[in-house]
């Protein structure tokens, strides 16, 4: 069965895709294929294939036979480990690489907390509700006599926090020492590494938790001081990875079979600053090496820095492999309570970068925050966010009631009473709930990128400007392009079915209205592209889910049961 990774995901770029962190069809191992000392854990290659090593394979298979069943549960690396990730694509993209260094050791996993030797338990902190659900995992997990291994930014956040006296802790800039961690704790001992004066290297192990996605981390920490948020402490200040390093990633995760790229951070749009580059420069060299049946999607960025690139921005999302979406929080529709948030732009300046994208770049997703009850906010203040939202009509919006977090300048003011901030925060849904956005595109033909099934019955594909869509599952379709007209609507997807655009249209693709022609795959080429190699390319499915399978069934032999 694949690794196991029980994740709660609270962020929107996330949310719009579907919640494929939570499809566990199954795993892709990202294993090295050189040095494997099990005397020195720290020692990670440079390098890493999606291959199953067989010296790996070999000794790790003459290790466990050389065992007898009473002493095997006290070997490094046999034991099976529970691992919950909850927070944002950057927090699962950590758990992702501590589970390859854990994998390429010799550790397996379980979905059982029950039958687990250890639990990993990866948190968030940006939230109350998801710190206390972590936290209450964390003393479940103690009542049952677990050794606990804690990561994410609750811990370095506070690393008093109550509850985590007694547990192990691994800093978000240790994670490459995740096996050093859980080694000790096995026997017994409490480990505290959470120093933050480096950044993970890239080239780590990973076990994916979709093998057609890869997320990469640009950077970690921010430039920004928000008075309510919490993640500066624990992520702290800018720190951006040099281009080269994550060119090099993204080239090798395209090796692998990888079909979506994303690009994750704390603000997209900071990057580079500290190292003398910015990010367009980034995206531009990202693209140079990404086959074209490869996308590339952008993660979260603030208002003030992507101010400065918007024209080069607006011209990379219309690059025919970039999903023309971007998330930017705007948190409010009121500058007095942006202000407070110490927001460092003002509604006036989201509205341009909004209204910049959307007359440059066709049917882009603008993706959103919005905070409900900040502390001082009153009813005037409200209506204006309300006011922003009847303006824009956003797809998707994340909407989410203030909460405290100790220790920023937020939670130290005047609360706005508990009962009205439930008020506004469901006044605010019915408000997004009441307009439909995808109601033009019925009719339409639209090209579409799988990477991932909803259930038994639907494949799950996004659309150019990454709008989920919906079709009778096909497993043959994953990590493909294929074109689907779309039938039906509804506020968080529409549904489609396959077609083959009539070869004489001369309609731009995602906008062809040719009829639905059953039976035939919409994943061949149009009659126009086959004298067209590098278009040819775009559907030619890189030999990679028989590659990945293969890896996996190597491993799961040999290695993590």
């Amino acid at each position: 069965m694949p690794p196991a990774c029980d994740t709660d995901i609270d962020d929107i770029e996330d949310l719009v895709n579907g919640m494929y962190l939570d499809n566990a069809d199954s795993g892709s191992y990202f294993l090295p294929d050189s040095r494997h000392d099990r005397e020195l854990p720290a020692m990670v290659p440079q390098k890493a294939k999606l291959i199953a090593s067989s010296r790996i394979r070999e000794k790790t298979r003459q290790q466990k036979f050389a065992l007898s069943e009473e002493v095997v549960g006290d070997v490094p690396g046999t034991q099976k480990i529970y691992v919950k990730t909850y927070g944002c694509s950057h927090n699962m993209s950590d758990s992702e690489y501590m589970m390859g260094q854990l994998a390429a050791y010799g550790y397996s996993f379980t979905e059982d907390a029950e039958e687990a030797d250890v639990c990993l338990i990866n948190s968030c902190t940006v939230k109350n509700p998801s710190q206390d659900s972590f936290i209450g995992m964390v003393e479940r997990a103690k009542l049952k006599d677990k050794p606990v291994v804690v990561a994410g930014c609750v811990p370095q956040g506070d690393r008093n926090l109550k509850g985590l006296e007694d547990v192990s802790i691994i800093g978000v800039q240790q994670i490459d020492r995740v096996v050093e961690v859980v080694e000790e704790t096995l026997k017994g001992n409490k480990v505290r590494l959470l120093s933050k004066n480096r950044l993970p290297r890239l080239d780590l192990p990973k076990i994916r938790k979709n093998p057609l996605v890869e997320i990469i981390p640009i950077s970690t920490g921010c430039l920004g001081s928000c008075t309510y948020c919490k993640t500066r402490h624990a992520r702290g200040k800018l720190g951006s990875y040099e281009v080269q390093t994550i060119v090099d990633r993204a080239k090798q995760a395209a090796q692998d079979g990888v079909k979506e790229v994303w690009l994750t951070s704390e603000d997209t749009g900071a990057y580079g600053r500290d190292i003398e580059t910015d990010l367009p420069a980034l995206l531009r060299a990202i693209l140079e090496v990404l086959p074209p049946d490869v996308m590339l999607r952008v993660g979260m960025t603030n208002p003030p820095f992507i101010l400065e690139h918007l024209e080069a921005i607006a011209d990379i999302l219309n690059h025919p492999q970039v999903f023309a979406f971007l998330h930017i929080p705007v948190q409010s529709g009121s500058n007095d309570v942006l202000l407070k948030m110490n927001r460092e732009y003002t509604r006036e300046e989201f509205c341009q970068v909004a209204d910049f994208l959307k007359a440059h770049v066709p049917d882009v997703c603008v993706a959103t925050d919005i905070i409900c009850g900040f502390p001082t906010e009153t009813n005037e203040d409200f209506e204006e966010t309300l006011s922003l939202v009847r303006q824009y009509k956003f797809s998707v919006m994340n909407i989410s009631q203030f909460y405290p977090r100790p220790g920023t300048p937020a939670a130290k003011m005047k609360r706005v009473d508990t009962k009205e901030v439930k008020r506004r925060s469901t006044e605010l849904t019915k408000l997004f709930e009441s307009y439909s956005c995808y109601d033009d595109m019925k009719g339409r033909v639209e090209k579409v990128w799988i990477t991932e099934h909803e259930d038994a019955e639907h494949t799950v594909g996004h659309t150019k400007s990454y709008v989920k869509v919906l079709i009778p599952r096909d497993d043959n379709l994953l990590g493909k392009s294929t074109f689907v007209k779309i039938v039906d609507t509804a506020k968080w997807h529409v549904v489609g079915e396959i077609v083959k655009p009539d070869s004489t249209c001369n309609s731009a693709p995602s906008k062809c209205q040719c009829s639905s022609k059953k039976g035939e795959q919409g994943s061949e080429p149009l009659a126009s592209e086959l004298q067209n190699p590098s278009l040819m390319a775009n559907w030619k499915l890189v030999v990679s889910g028989a590659a990945v399978a293969l890896a996996s069934m190597l491993i799961y032999s040999s290695g993590p049961q």
